[in-house]
């Protein structure tokens, strides 16, 4: 019973860091209609900066110069690389965003190398207890933090102003345009948002794992995530990760790693065979 809770709490803060870069990926796509590869190498060059800069400038000051340097190098890489492709075919920037994941890890290995880099303290080391049973402030903590991003995301949406018309933006470009909408300016703000998620994920992956070139893979273990959820899916991003998450720490608890690291992709055949639109995805009916 002791390990089933200990794969559990793994699994729990696993979901958290694979819902921080599903969402991420998800408001993205919900305003440009793009497929955001390099979203777990912006939340690599996160915690690597994360962990230079707290380090050197106390917790305070380096977080928010972290979170200011990730959204600048959102900024940059849509407004050089990715804004130019506008009208372009989607193709051609999904695969652009394959190069840019390229890109941050290799510069990140220019910089960094292959050492792993730690946040300072930042959660208390005194566990929560139920019973005999120790559960880590952290895990609380990104447990919480993605229930609340998670009711911000949803009230975004449907209530605010530019929640609408980001929305509009996915649905028609030209359209919105005609309306008034900003659309390069919405493009900016949903990668600049994407940015702010990479951060978050970044505190707790650098507080209990550290960080390393290689957390850019946890990129491609939240693509389960979004595809079973739903690719618009903001409810369907946090499920899918949580889901993830969870099987992935259960299976490599009580079978083998290697299962852990493939069973994901298992449930996301099955599910898009079941359910091509994922879980909480919308059902698109063109007509011809």
């Amino acid at each position: 019973m002791y390990f089933l809770f200990y794969f559990l709490l793994s699994g729990v803060y696993l979901g958290a860091l694979y819902s921080m870069i599903a969402l991420g990926i998800v408001i993205i796509y919900k305003s440009t209609k793009v497929f955001n590869f390099a979203q777990g190498h912006l939340l690599m060059v996160a915690v690597l900066l994360g962990a230079t800069l707290s380090q050197t400038f106390g917790i305070i000051i380096g977080m928010v110069l972290t979170v200011a340097a990730t959204a600048l190098i959102a900024l940059l890489l849509e407004r050089l690389t990715l804004r130019p492709l506008i009208g372009q075919p989607l193709i051609a920037a999904l695969l652009m965003t394959i190069a840019l994941g390229y890109l941050i890890e290799g510069g990140s290995l220019m910089v960094w190398g292959e050492g792993l880099y730690r946040y300072p303290e930042l959660f208390p080391t005194e566990p929560f207890s139920i019973g005999s049973i120790a559960i880590e402030q952290g895990v609380v903590w990104a447990f919480v933090v993605v229930a609340v991003g998670f009711a911000v995301f949803v009230l975004f949406y449907q209530k605010a102003v530019l929640g609408k018309a980001m929305r509009a933006t996915a649905e028609d470009h030209q359209v919105s345009q005609s309306m008034g909408i900003r659309v390069t300016h919405i493009f900016s703000i949903s990668w600049v948002i994407a940015a702010v998620l990479a951060f978050v994920a970044s505190i707790f992956l650098g507080s209990f794992s550290g960080g390393h070139y290689l957390n850019s893979h946890l990129g491609l273990k939240a693509i389960p995530a979004v595809l079973v959820g739903g690719l618009d899916s903001i409810r369907g991003a946090i499920v899918g990760g949580f889901i993830v998450g969870l099987l992935e720490s259960l299976v490599t608890g009580y079978m083998s790693g290697e299962l852990g690291e493939v069973v994901p992709f298992i449930v996301l055949l099955i599910v898009l065979m079941i359910k091509p639109y994922g879980l909480f995805g919308l059902v698109r009916i063109e007509r011809i």
